[in-house]
């Protein structure tokens, strides 16, 4: 297992070792995500980024427990977590909350805007007056006034405003981490900025570690610390965000951020075929990347690159990493940033 860690000696709140996912597909079997290893600790945000399909939701339900894993471990501060919620106990559920995509199809369409941020308290047997005053401080928290709004129900508000409720209550179980899964992508840009500050806020403030999966570079590069970049369920690259994203070490990486347009600047050149990626289907060998890698030699598909350190806080897994110091530096991954520890 390659492990990794901050450079601040602090216990994780969450570590990911080892996890693979598998799913049943007819007669053959799906393997969705492929010995992935990550930590996060209080007052991080880990963005896990990659193309669809690339296993960053999976890995999210996977950490919340709503799909089993295959193999490896998820530890809420250092103890193991049953694979399925439902085998989990109330306090260890309420520890990783999930914020979804969609918003208003989260909450419950029969219940108003404060019963469904209290429903989490209730369920904890907080009293009603004590309830009632939380909720409109959780409300306060995510900039919406309880008076306003509490007595509407999800479809009498706004997307905006939906996902800042979905954020309260998930706020409401005093939570430890806090999985936002493609939280802003349904958003216009202008309410994205604004629930990306509350969950800026939320992180800052709370110290709630935030496990944040989207697609859009440019909004991951607003709110998190760290990235991993996934692809094909395998991870390629994990480092300080800033770092990535402005010098990719892995060939995917670079695909990714050329991707990325910006005023005034031509597309960059992708560096990679236009040739489909491996089948799910089979059992990965090497590199997920290779059909489509300019950089790809036979070693690529016969052998997995291994997770390698290539600066004082970032991996690569790739045989031939990008720039000539990431090929001198390429040692086995000890103690980086966003890995395990």
């Amino acid at each position: 297992m390659t492990e990794v860690s901050t450079p601040v000696q602090e216990t994780p709140v969450l570590e990911v070792s080892d996890l693979e996912v598998r799913f049943a597909s007819g007669r053959s079997t799906v393997y969705a995500v492929n010995d992935v290893s990550f930590a996060l600790r209080a007052g991080e945000t880990l963005a896990l980024v990659g193309e669809s399909g690339s296993g960053k939701s999976t890995i999210a339900k996977a950490v919340v427990g709503l799909v089993p894993p295959a193999a490896g471990a998820v530890l809420l501060r250092d103890e193991p977590q049953a694979g399925e919620r439902a085998r989990r106990d109330r306090a260890t559920r309420a520890e990783i909350q999930m914020v979804f995509q969609n918003p208003v199809g989260s909450l419950n369409p029969f219940m108003t805007v404060e019963a469904n941020v209290a429903e989490p308290l209730r369920n904890r047997g907080v009293g009603r007056a004590e309830r009632r005053e939380r909720v409109r401080d959780l409300l306060a928290m995510v900039g919406l006034d309880a008076d306003t709004l509490g007595s509407r129900r999800p479809g009498e508000i706004s997307g905006g405003q939906a996902q800042r409720v979905s954020i309260a209550r998930a706020l409401a179980s005093e939570p430890a981490v806090l999985i936002a899964d493609e939280a802003v992508s349904a958003l216009d840009v202008s309410v994205q900025a604004t629930v990306l500050n509350v969950l800026r806020r939320v992180v800052d403030e709370q110290r709630v570690a935030m496990l944040f999966i989207s697609h859009d570079l440019a909004v991951v590069r607003n709110v998190s610390d760290s990235v991993a970049v996934l692809h094909m369920g395998q991870l390629c690259e994990i480092g300080p965000t800033e770092e990535v994203l402005k010098s990719p070490a892995h060939h995917y990486t670079a695909a990714l951020r050329a991707a990325v347009p910006e005023p005034g600047v031509p597309l960059g050149d992708p560096g990679m075929t236009d040739a489909d990626p491996p089948s799910p289907r089979i059992r990965p060998t090497g590199c997920s990347f290779r059909d489509r890698c300019l950089a790809a030699t036979e070693r690529c598909g016969s052998e997995l690159p291994p997770l390698t350190m290539v600066g004082p806080e970032r991996a690569v897994a790739c045989h031939h990493p990008l720039t000539r110091d990431a090929v001198a530096a390429a040692v086995p991954a000890v103690s980086i940033q966003g890995a395990p520890a």
